[in-house]
């Protein structure tokens, strides 16, 4: 596990070897966390996706937003909706991505990935901790 602490808050996320990206800094407050993550052309998300031009998959996007606010929030369960979900650059390898998540109402968070070259994506998840399916 990467473990980052901030404001004696200790976090902690998958380690780079587990298709995680690599986190290189972070801030945050009781609201936001904003984690500055090394993409490398050799991360797992990228084989197969595709041989010629890698491109980061949006679901894998979403997944990582997810695995933040789990575990920087606390989110309890599964988001059930995605609201206002855009992509709106590829990404592709070699890249340093800022990833942004911030809590909005009760089992809602923000979240958008992007760098001083582009935003990639953005949109809002909701949790719920007993879905009805």
């Amino acid at each position: 596990m990467q473990e980052i602490d901030l404001d004696s808050r200790l976090v902690s996320l998958p380690d780079a070897d587990q298709n995680f990206p690599e986190v290189l800094s972070y801030t945050g407050d009781d609201s936001h966390v904003c984690l500055s993550l090394n993409i490398p052309a050799d991360l797992g998300w990228f084989r197969g996706h595709f041989p010629d031009q890698p491109v980061l998959p949006g679901v894998i996007q979403l997944h990582w937003a997810v695995l933040v606010a789990q575990a920087y929030f606390g989110m309890a369960g599964v988001p059930t909706e995605v609201k206002r979900l855009k992509y709106k650059s590829i990404v592709t390898p070699p890249q340093i991505l800022d990833l942004t998540v911030s809590t909005r109402a009760a089992g809602e968070i923000q979240f958008n990935f992007g760098n001083a070259e582009a935003k990639y994506s953005e949109g809002r998840l909701v949790f719920t901790e007993d879905p009805e399916c």
